[in-house]
């Protein structure tokens, strides 16, 4: 499911995060550190100019900004900008100290909105976005978004005031299975290289979690799960869960 990203993700932390509020509404986090992959760089080359980026892109301030240059555009074009406004992206890259993280949120009205994060992710046309598309691929299109920005497609997800679930697709846990790799064991040291982490958030308090890899938040409304390499390419599955709340 995310092998066209391994190569530029490898030494990295992925996080996703969903807030929820009571009425389905919420807030979607994605945020990478890839501070072990910026030491990894400066062992392979010690004579790249540094680098130092630390801003915050809130796509709705610009659009609003915009709006009178905006209301001239085309109908079909000031729609394809609109996907844009949930999107704010944090970026705080500094090659003298090794750090880089990025971290972007999207806010939703329902859970049909995630579906279109990847679009905006891809509409944003940021550099240091499009760099952890496929290797060897120099223009990211609508139709070759790379896996990572479309991780919430490849789930089923409900969310109501009795509980919450989320399940792999059929059609991604088939596109698992096909792209596993036999050769990788519990102790291969490429396994802890990309770790993800699955953070969920919710108004009312867990009673139950049906997923034993699940830790419950200490204030009892949220849970979180993790996993790394091997853990989904041994079990595409790791990441389903069934929240039932009190």
């Amino acid at each position: 499911m995310l092998s066209v990203v391994l190569l530029i993700l490898v030494g990295c932390v992925i996080r996703e995060q969903y807030s929820f509020n009571e009425d389905g509404s919420g807030d979607y986090e994605m945020a990478f550190d890839l501070t072990e992959f910026m030491n990894m760089q400066e062992e392979i080359d010690t004579t790249a100019s540094q680098k130092r980026v630390d801003t915050v892109i809130n796509f709705a301030s610009m659009l609003d900004d915009k709006k009178d240059s905006i209301s001239k555009l085309a109908p079909e074009e000031r729609q394809r900008l609109e996907v844009l406004r949930p999107l704010q992206v944090t970026m705080k890259i500094n090659d003298s100290t090794k750090q880089m993280f990025m971290k972007l949120n999207y806010e939703f009205n329902d859970l049909a909105d995630l579906n279109k994060f990847a679009e905006a992710v891809d509409q944003a046309n940021i550099k240091e976005l499009k760099d952890m598309s496929s290797p060897g691929e120099a223009d990211s299109t609508a139709q070759n978004k790379p896996d990572i920005f479309s991780m919430a497609e490849s789930f089923d997800t409900y969310f109501g005031p009795d509980k919450f679930t989320r399940t792999i697709t059929e059609e991604a846990r088939l596109r698992a299975i096909q792209q596993k790799d036999t050769t990788m064991a519990a102790d291969d040291p490429f396994a802890d290289m990309i770790r993800f982490k699955q953070v969920f958030r919710f108004p009312y308090r867990v009673k139950a979690v049906s997923n034993d890899r699940a830790k419950i938040l200490s204030d009892f409304k949220g849970i979180e799960l993790e996993a790394n390499m091997y853990d989904l390419n041994s079990n595409p599955d790791f990441f389903n869960i069934e929240v039932i709340f009190e």
